[in-house]
């Protein structure tokens, strides 16, 4: 590339320069070679155009998210079950005279993979009830917090209706705090 072939070409070519006249063209022309513009995509038609995506939400949309999450498990056990079963055939033909049953194995192998899986989802089960415990004591201690700032913003506390009728302190309070 030279300074001809930059001063050649046509600004009309490089679609994100316009005739501004605040910088020289020339200028302009060279940094766009160097820095071509691309158009602007909003964030929806990135996603429209990723067909990986679309196949997932078509996938979880007829299938639901439970069997959605079955097939991705089931699917992700048989790829470790093949690659150990891979790992098996070297390992014998390193070892052809090491007797095994590689069938075998890898079944063993397989409902052991399905039995942590087992595990591990009734753990997160577990998991989830605790947090959402957890969640719910969380927002109840958050929830006094709240009051008792607003009982020491209005120096009145949280009692019942009765009990501020029959109060004398706090009617007097309530009629300083409305005078101010």
């Amino acid at each position: 590339m030279n300074v001809a072939s930059v001063t050649n070409t046509s600004l009309n070519v490089l679609p994100g320069i316009t005739n501004d006249e605040s910088i020289d063209q020339d200028y302009a022309a060279l940094i766009a070679q160097f820095y071509p513009t691309q158009e602007y995509k909003t964030r929806d038609e990135i996603n429209a155009e990723d067909t990986a995506l679309a196949q997932f939400k078509d996938d979880l949309i007829t299938k639901g998210a439970a069997l959605f999450l079955k097939e991705l498990n089931e699917e992700k056990i048989e790829a470790l079950v093949e690659e150990y079963r891979q790992k098996l055939l070297k390992e014998k033909e390193q070892n052809p005279d090491k007797p095994m049953d590689i069938n075998q194995m890898v079944s063993d192998f397989r409902k052991q993979l399905l039995k942590e899986m087992m595990e591990a989802q009734k753990a997160d089960q577990e998991n989830r009830q605790t947090q959402s415990a957890a969640l719910t004591s969380q927002d109840i201690l958050e929830n006094l917090k709240a009051v008792r700032n607003d009982e020491q913003k209005t120096g009145i506390a949280e009692i019942g209706f009765l009990e501020q009728m029959l109060n004398t302190s706090n009617s007097e309070s309530k009629k300083k705090s409305l005078l101010f």
